[in-house]
């Protein structure tokens, strides 16, 4: 009773006013204080889409320490997959080069799971690890390594650090994960190929992600890099308008998905985020 009370509510509630300014920081840049996840999501359905924003903080050294907003699972039988509400939030820990990231409900109603990430920063605030713990089966605890060339990001290789193996098994194997990058001669990506791997060997799924249509517009998600919504629209000069993505299992088409968007621009030609 208290979901169906959950989604009925959800269907009406109303969006706050968008008087939000991005706050001016020292180099000139802006941080953003509120995005629409509409922006980021491809491949689901909300209950309630035109209600969705986050809003995000920033302590004063600049970094980004709260995202209000976020979502909750609903049976697939409600023709939906998840209903958007601002009583999920994820917080930011920082302690020297290492961040924890974690998800909270504020309501009574209901609780989200904390849905855990520990992430190590090099000296350039990027990403060079990410552990993600589970605590219903260590064996399913990832571990990703994330590789730099010239201060692009070209690979990120995911291993589950605990699970047995038994060599001598014909049938058994290592199973990982590597996703490679790659950019075009403006700095912007322009695919990845994301690929599961048995003993090193690629086999099973595989994820193709392409990025087009650039606008020349500065990037403010540069800095968001830790927002997992954000990654991938983080790691270019400027803003793609085009997404695709193709899923592959053992070769074979399993998935194709496409979307597009449609920015506005100041008259100066940067982009507006609202």
């Amino acid at each position: 009773m208290k979901l169906l009370k959950f989604l009925f509510l959800a269907l009406f509630i109303t969006s706050c006013s968008n008087d939000d300014a991005p706050v001016n920081n020292s180099d000139n840049e802006s941080l953003l204080k509120e995005i629409n996840p509409d922006l980021f999501y491809s491949d689901f359905v909300p209950v309630n889409p035109g209600v969705m924003k986050f809003t995000l903080e920033y302590d004063s050294n600049q970094k980004l320490t709260k995202k209000n907003g976020g979502f909750f699972a609903v049976a697939g039988s409600t023709g939906y997959n998840r209903v958007y509400t601002k009583d999920v939030y994820t917080s930011f820990v920082y302690s020297n080069n290492t961040v924890t990231i974690e998800d909270f409900s504020t309501s009574p109603d209901f609780q989200v799971g904390k849905n855990t990430k520990l992430i190590t920063l090099n000296s350039a605030n990027q990403i060079i690890a990410k552990e993600i713990p589970n605590t219903s089966s260590p064996y399913l605890a990832k571990k990703q390594i994330f590789t730099y060339s010239e201060n692009k990001l070209i690979k990120i290789t995911t291993t589950y650090p605990n699970v047995p193996y038994d060599a001598s098994d014909p049938n058994d194997y290592v199973r990982s994960y590597a996703e490679n990058f790659y950019y075009d001669a403006n700095g912007n990506l322009t695919k990845t190929e994301y690929l599961e791997l048995h003993n090193g060997v690629s086999k099973g799924e595989k994820i193709i992600r392409t990025f087009e249509d650039y606008d020349n517009s500065t990037n403010p998600f540069k800095k968001l890099q830790l927002l997992e919504e954000c990654f991938y629209r983080s790691l270019s000069k400027n803003n793609y308008r085009k997404y695709t993505e193709i899923k592959y299992y053992d070769a074979a088409l399993s998935y194709e998905s496409s979307r597009t968007w449609v920015f506005t621009y100041e008259s100066n030609g940067q982009i507006i985020i609202k």
